[in-house]
């Protein structure tokens, strides 16, 4: 009977090899969790209740998922309401951290209108996709009436995952106006 003797530099690169992957694993971002965000101070300032008036068409879910994008549209700087505290924000392409927030806040400001367009919902296996859209403003100089803005967002049956904020989403596919 032969006997398995490893020598100890095989030994000791092996276990290395198995242990750098471990550990950058843990290191690296999984791609969509946090793309494009950054966390900085702002203005403290609570966001305005949105309008109890206009009568509710969505399910309770629907209205927790447009609630959370229009938070994210105000908290952004995209609307003429000022939402403050302290948190993560999103930078476009092209807007880098280094600039004064107050000047990316000013190019932002009153481009989109802070209530919702409209909602798109897919479901593919266990995910849902849903895509929150809103219009422009006369200030963004877009054609408001054919495109917007669409935030997406995917969820499982355990965690929701930001996707991206797209421009000149073409308000003729939205499914359900609000």
């Amino acid at each position: 009977m032969k006997r398995f003797i490893a020598h100890p530099r095989i030994v000791s690169i092996t276990l290395l090899l198995g242990a750098i992957p471990a550990q950058l694993s843990g290191a690296i971002p999984s791609p969509g969790n946090e793309i494009n965000k950054i966390a900085v101070a702002v203005r403290s300032m609570p966001p305005e209740p949105l309008s109890a008036e206009e009568p509710q068409k969505l399910r309770p879910k629907e209205s927790e998922i447009v609630a959370m994008a229009e938070y994210f549209v105000c908290w952004n700087g995209y609307t003429q309401r000022q939402c403050g505290g302290t948190g993560r924000v999103y930078f476009e392409p092209g807007e880098y951290p280094t600039v004064k927030m107050d000047e990316i806040y000013a190019r932002r400001r009153d481009t989109l209108e802070g209530k919702a367009y409209g909602i798109i919902v897919k479901r593919k296996g266990e995910s849902t996709f849903w895509t929150v859209v809103f219009r422009y403003t006369e200030r963004a100089g877009k054609d408001r009436e054919k495109v917007g803005r669409a935030w997406s967002l995917k969820e499982d049956r355990f965690n929701k995952w930001f996707i991206r904020f797209s421009r000149d989403f073409p308000l003729a596919i939205v499914e359900k106006k609000l």
